[in-house]
């Protein structure tokens, strides 16, 4: 792995909603996954505190007008989503973003180069592929899968075979936060719901 140069960069669609081609003369995507944090703090804290609620998936597109791809207007018509992947590099193809979305589309014409651009927005799950997987949680407040970067299971069942560290009981205020946003924790013989008390 290393840092690479965005000329390789790419954007694919489909309007069909399944097998993305490459749409020709953009040059810039970007993508927002930010996750919206709900202020829950309380007489006493001291400081801010804050749960996780749901994860925003949205972005835009931009390049240039070309008349041999006019998919990204086409797609600003559609009432139906269509298969939208987002590449950094393309020669690391197998890194990428995809998911189902819908665009909207614009243009800039003027003595330049009239120039295009576009947002889009997630219609289901839009998620950053290859995805890693968790093998093992370690205890914290919260806690941490392994191997590092690994994606949080989606909910207490999907812990099932994650080893835990440590292996003993865990003491009281330490949890894992999974993907539904619930936590988990490890009473020593089994991941169990909740923070450890």
């Amino acid at each position: 792995m290393a840092i690479k140069t965005g000329r390789y960069g790419q954007v694919k669609w489909d309007a069909a909603g399944t097998t993305p081609v490459l749409l020709i003369s953009l040059n810039a995507w970007t993508g927002d996954f930010k996750t919206e944090m709900e202020d829950v703090t309380c007489f006493g804290d001291v400081n801010r505190v804050y749960i996780p609620g749901m994860k925003d998936a949205k972005g835009t597109i931009g390049g240039f007008w070309n008349s041999a791809n006019i998919e990204i207007f086409e797609a600003a018509e559609m009432d139906t989503p269509g298969m939208l992947e987002l590449v950094p590099n393309s020669t690391e193809p197998t890194f990428l973003w995809s998911g189902l979305a819908y665009m909207d589309a614009s243009i800039d014409a003027s003595l330049q180069a009239p120039k295009v651009s576009g947002s889009w927005k997630a219609a289901g799950a839009f998620a950053m592929k290859p995805v890693v997987a968790a093998t093992g949680a370690t205890a914290g407040t919260p806690g941490t899968f392994t191997p590092a970067g690994a994606a949080a299971p989606a909910n207490l069942a999907a812990m099932t075979g994650k080893t835990a560290n440590p292996a003993t009981n865990w003491v009281t205020g330490q949890y894992m936060r999974l993907g539904d946003a619930s936590t988990c924790n490890w009473n020593g013989t089994a991941w169990v719901a909740g923070i450890h008390a």
